[in-house]
């Protein structure tokens, strides 16, 4: 095979950095079998295994190898689960290296004092057993912070690494902080591959890499793969920008600061994060407010949709919402409010069905199935239009009301009612529609006559509740009212202080299990139904107040 001289001294860093790899590949595939010739006037390429060769070619004036003067530490952390908090570090493995050049390893099993899930000993193949006699990793602090000591921490997906480290040595009395440098988004910004994992960018590199997920070898890995990109002449720069500030600064995702995740509370609410320009990209609900933002942080995904994520976080809010139900309300409002960028579920704004009555002009009160918009006053509300036409069609069959003026059947006669239940309707039977109108009252008062209804679940304070206000099944406000509110307060007092809610079939989807679960409280604000819903959702089947919401959904 002849390879001819190529110049590529005018392309960018990034396309030279590539055309050496192919060349090298191709000449890994020469030398298994195929015959290397030149020409008279024709020269071989050279051949980039020596590093001389290989800086030249990224244009280097120089052919001494680049100095790089800073001290790291490249990490890796095997783990029992993905919850810092939860979890523990069952291997560390500790590469470092000085001036790119590497100085020491160290890497050790640890005994996490807990079990090790067997789908985890699956990915890394680290058993009980083989901590069972490791030590544990109050043995090896000091050890490891004296290994750790003024230098620069490196690991691939760094927040998880330097995630669990933080942790151990927080529980350990130790309050570890060190700059941090992500080998996958210094990868994203140097090198063009569809790939950023550990394993593509040792493919790409031609590192071997023969115990993947084994602490140690991961770390080694992960320093070579640093050493070919601090080659590339954009790489120093870019280290020290994504490096700069003091240590501990929380610079990865989107230079959210570290301040803002420690204020986090341990409790039940819904967080927002905001871009550079302050708008809203993304809404969640958390049982533990703290435990899920730092989630988000610490998962090991590289995916281009979680890395855009990540750097496009720029500040954080939350509320507190003392209950589950109210925090499930409040983040669908957001959602709905804001559009957030980066959610998926609960943006679409389906109207719920409902049951409508009005009196035609012959006089016959009817009743029909049709959607349900912000200001429409329905008899009730259902999710979706079968259900809303099933209980009007058997509403109508067990009451004998007309099945062409309820508009489920489009026979110009008679109904089908005669069919189903050997009789003729009052209306097709030519009645008159007083007469009619009896029976359309009767169905009335004991299917859709179900009032106000307050579901009231715990509040955020011991001295208030949070609220859901509903008529006829619709959702027309919500938020939190003192205690002693409720018990003297008037309709009209409670209504103008809770925030209107924009009733959707998502809302009446999220409210629906828990007005199943709940219990009625004595009290009733000028004969309003007081619900009150479960601290937690029970399993299918264990409702304990049936009886009395069938009326109210």
């Amino acid at each position: 095979m002849i390879l001819r001289s190529c110049d590529i001294q005018g392309h960018s860093d990034w396309f030279k950095h590539n055309f050496i790899q192919a060349v090298k590949r191709l000449q890994r595939i020469a030398r298994k079998g195929a015959q290397k010739e030149s020409g008279n006037n024709v020269r071989p390429c050279l051949v980039f295994e020596k590093k001389q060769a290989y800086l030249k070619a990224l244009g280097k004036a120089s052919q001494k190898r680049r100095k790089v003067r800073m001290k790291l530490a490249v990490v890796d952390v095997e783990t029992s689960g993905g919850q810092a908090r939860a979890d523990r570090i069952v291997e560390i493995g500790i590469v470092l290296l000085d001036d790119g050049r590497p100085v020491n390893r160290f890497g050790s099993l640890i005994n996490p004092g807990i079990s090790i899930p067997t789908s985890l000993t699956a990915i890394h193949g680290i058993s009980n057993e083989m901590v069972r006699d490791a030590p544990s990793f109050a043995d090896l602090a000091e050890q490891i912070l004296e290994l750790l000591e003024d230098r620069i921490f490196v690991a691939h997906n760094v927040h998880f690494d330097y995630g669990f480290l933080e942790e151990e040595f927080r529980r350990n009395g130790y309050d570890f902080r060190a700059k941090k440098l992500c080998t996958v988004r210094l990868s994203r910004k140097l090198l063009r591959l569809r790939s950023h994992s550990l394993a593509s960018l040792c493919l790409h590199f031609s590192i071997r890499n023969e115990k993947a997920h084994r602490a140690l070898e991961d770390a080694t890995a992960t320093a070579q793969v640093l050493q070919y990109l601090l080659e590339i002449p954009t790489c120093m720069p870019l280290i020290k920008e994504m490096t700069k500030g003091r240590a501990g600064t929380f610079k990865g995702p989107g230079n959210l600061p570290e301040e803002k995740l420690r204020n986090l509370p341990e409790s039940i609410g819904v967080y927002q994060f905001y871009d550079a320009s302050g708008k809203v990209v993304y809404v969640g609900k958390a049982i533990n407010l703290k435990e899920r933002v730092h989630q988000h942080f610490g998962a090991q995904t590289h995916t281009r949709e979680k890395s855009q994520f990540l750097e496009s976080v720029y500040d954080l809010n939350f509320t507190e919402c003392g209950h589950e139900l109210m925090a499930l309300m409040t983040e669908n409002e957001l959602i709905k409010k804001h559009y957030p960028r980066f959610n998926r579920l609960n943006k679409d704004f389906r109207l719920n069905f409902g049951i409508y009555e009005f009196e035609d002009q012959r006089g016959f009160r009817r009743l029909l199935a049709g959607q349900s918009g912000k200001w429409s006053k329905p008899l009730r509300v259902f999710r979706g239009r079968d259900e809303a036409v099933q209980l009007l069609l058997k509403i109508s069959m067990e009451n004998g009301l007309c099945l062409r003026l309820n508009g489920l059947t489009k026979a110009e006669q008679n109904c089908h009612y005669l069919a189903a239940s050997g009789a003729i309707c009052l209306a097709c039977a030519g009645e008159e529609p007083e007469i009619y109108n009896r029976q359309v009252e009767k169905v009335l008062e004991q299917y859709f006559r179900m009032g106000k209804v307050l579901l009231i679940t715990k509040g955020r304070r011991k001295e208030e509740h949070g609220v859901v206000y509903l008529e006829n099944g619709k959702i027309l406000g919500y938020g939190f009212l003192e205690k002693s509110v409720l018990q003297s307060g008037h309709e009209a007092e409670i209504r103008q202080l809770l925030l209107p809610y924009y009733d959707t079939q998502d809302a009446q989807s999220i409210l629906r299990p828990w007005l199943e679960q709940s219990r009625k409280l004595e009290f009733s604000p000028e004969d309003m139904l007081v619900l009150e819903a479960p601290e937690h959702l029970l399993s299918h089947g264990e409702n304990h107040f049936s009886e009395v919401i069938q009326a109210v959904i």
